[in-house]
Parts: C-alpha cells; structure tokens; sequence
C-alpha cells in the first residue's frame, strides 16, 4: 500500500500551521514599522514646516507657543520654544510635534539657532 500514513499527515499539518503563523507575524511586524516610519517622517516634516514659519517670520519667535496640527486628528500636536543664548544675538528655538502610535506618546523635536529680529 501507498500513501501516508495519519501521523505523517498530523505532523505535515502542524508544521504548516507553524509556518502560516511565523509568516503572520512577519507580516504584522512590517505593517507595524511601516505605519511607525510614516508617522515618524510626517512628524518630521510638520516640524521642519513650523520651523519654516517661524524662519519667514509667520509666527513670533519670542513666544513659546503650540496648537493641534490637524483638526481631524487632535492627537497630532505641536508646540514651539523659543530660549536664549549666551551669544548675544542668538535665540535658539526647539519645535517638538507630539503625536500618539499604539497608545504611546511619540514625539520629535526640532533644534535649530536662529538670529533674532529687529
């Protein structure tokens, strides 16, 4: 007689079962970093954005200051500080966007020197 006996079919299917469950989690974990990498490069950009405000002199740069980025999604915050230096002339500004993934609280921050205005 030919053919497989039920143990070897048992154990073919527990082997596959494994496998389908290892590969899931691999597929889990990319979805994870994927969707953390997007949030970690919009962060990034609405800072370098705010700064870019700040720069163009679109908001002061005395103040220390904050908001919601996005009215739809209020878990998307940002807030500017501005302190001074030792080199007269020199303000240095920090922009930090906050924003929630997976229930944490993330967050960037922006360090940048900028002379003060007139």
């Amino acid at each position: 007689m030919k053919g497989f006996t039920l143990i070897e079919v048992l154990v073919a299917f527990v082997v596959m079962a494994a496998a389908i469950a290892v590969l899931a989690q691999g597929f889990a974990t990319g979805a994870a970093a994927s969707v953390t990498a997007q949030n970690r490069t919009r962060a990034a950009w609405q800072a370098e954005t705010k700064m870019t405000e700040l720069e163009a002199g679109l908001l002061p740069m005395n103040l220390s200051q904050g908001g919601v980025l996005d009215e739809s999604d209020p878990t998307w915050r940002w807030a500017v500080r501005s302190e001074p230096t030792s080199t007269a002339g020199l303000t240095q500004l920090t922009v930090t966007v906050a924003w929630k993934e997976r229930g944490e609280e993330r967050s960037i921050h922006l360090v940048r020197l900028m002379r003060e205005r007139p």
